[in-house]
């Protein structure tokens, strides 16, 4: 089977100064150790041509979600840590992630259990980005994803330590899509903008109210359920109505045998108490995209984008000073169709343009005079340099063709 390819970067593996293709597969029809997961690395041989290097990569097979380079070792060859964001066909499980480390000529080895072990566990990785946020010197590594918070890993002595407490970021677990680390306020230190579910859903989510996932198999069938669980009105309710929960669950059929003996059910009245104690629970306490800005000091102050970025799912985010005022501006963009017509797919982004005041604020652009308009569901951008000098932004989307457009300063 071809594999889906689900991400790619371009760095110099071999220290030839021509950048290679370092490409992440996927895709949750694969599991185990199956061909279509392994990663893949492609060497430029300085004339455009590139050939695959099939004994580069360890042998890792994963449900990979994102690649981020970075020279953790300070050796002079670029790194990789590879996130993964699910177990093929057990969502709620906790993925592996990986750190491999070149040995200059592009080679690399697998040395997540020795310096990363914490990283191998760090969650339901979506993207990630290496930054010094401490100032020591060392390069750090934060994760964002689904069901967990914005994750920090401190380097420390050689290995990688989760500080996500000291950091003030504990209380974030949220559908994190992406982190773009850029210095939103010009005090020489990078902050972070992270791209989230949004506001605009019919999940709500809070720290005294988080949505839940249940992940067990409630009836001893040898299946494994996944319930997701939301507040309203104080009580938690499963996001899926009877019907849903019969299929997934027949031995329910019995016990809820009309719409109005289900329909005030809590959790805890559907399942039974041992069974929601031996599910893993995962929690979400933030839905709203953010930016964190950094304090200098190893922590970070969390605040939320104008409610007009709170529309629809983040996936992309583009930094630039857009409209030449000295601040750093962004362009985020999403959208997400794959959800049930019950709920309504999230498609109320066309693509916003955020103008910096250079304090970590931001201010929305109406669409007409920021002259933005990218349907679909976009899930990354970057600015492409033509041969006459000028830029374009290269838009990319799920099941769509790639999109152009012209940044202007009139904006």
């Amino acid at each position: 089977s071809l594999p889906e390819d689900v991400d790619a970067t371009f760095f110099d593996a071999n220290g030839d100064r021509h950048p290679d293709l370092y490409v992440v597969s996927g895709g949750n029809e694969f599991w185990g150790n199956a061909e279509a997961l392994r990663d893949r690395l492609y060497i430029n041989d300085g004339r455009g041509n590139f050939s695959r290097a099939r004994n580069a990569l360890p042998d890792v097979f994963e449900n990979g979600s994102c690649v981020v380079p970075g020279d953790f070792n300070g050796d002079g060859h670029p790194d990789l840590f590879v996130g993964s964001r699910v177990v093929s066909r057990s969502y709620g499980a906790t993925p592996k992630s990986h750190l491999l480390q070149n040995d200059g000529t592009g080679r690399f080895v697998d040395v997540t259990d020795g310096v990363g072990k914490s990283l191998a566990d760090a969650g339901m990785v979506s993207s990630a980005a290496w930054m010094d946020y401490d100032g020591d010197g060392k390069l750090d590594l934060i994760a964002v994803g689904e069901w967990m918070p914005v994750r920090v890993f401190r380097q420390e002595n050689g290995r990688f330590v989760d500080r996500t407490a000291e950091a003030g970021l504990s209380a974030t677990s949220g559908w994190w899509n992406t982190i773009e680390a850029v210095d939103l306020n010009a005090d020489g230190r990078k902050d972070l903008v992270l791209g989230n579910l949004g506001l605009n859903s019919y999940i709500r989510a809070s720290r005294e109210e988080p949505a839940r996932l249940y992940v067990n198999d409630f009836f001893g069938n040898g299946a494994v359920e996944q319930i997701l669980t939301f507040y309203k009105h104080g009580v938690s309710y499963p996001l899926a109505g009877r019907d849903e929960l019969v299929r997934l669950m027949p031995p329910l059929r019995s016990k809820y045998v009309s719409y109005s003996s289900f329909g005030a059910s809590r959790v805890e009245d559907i399942f039974s108490p041992s069974g929601l104690k031996q599910a893993t629970v995962r929690e979400a306490h933030l839905f709203a995209s953010s930016v964190a800005l950094n304090n200098g000091r190893g922590a970070f102050t969390v605040s939320p984008l104008p409610i007009e970025a709170q529309f629809a799912p983040i996936y992309a985010v583009l930094a630039d000073d857009f409209d030449a005022d000295g601040h750093t501006d962004l362009i985020v963009a999403g959208n997400f169709y794959g959800v049930t017509p019950v709920r309504g797919r999230y498609d109320a982004s066309h693509g916003l343009l955020l103008r910096g005041s250079g304090s970590g604020r931001f201010v929305s652009v109406d669409l007409e005079k920021s002259g933005l308009r990218i349907d679909g569901q976009v899930r990354d951008m970057a600015f492409l340099r033509r041969a006459t000098g000028d830029r374009l932004i290269v838009v990319a989307r799920n099941n769509d063709k790639l999109a152009f457009l012209r940044p202007s300063p009139s904006h």
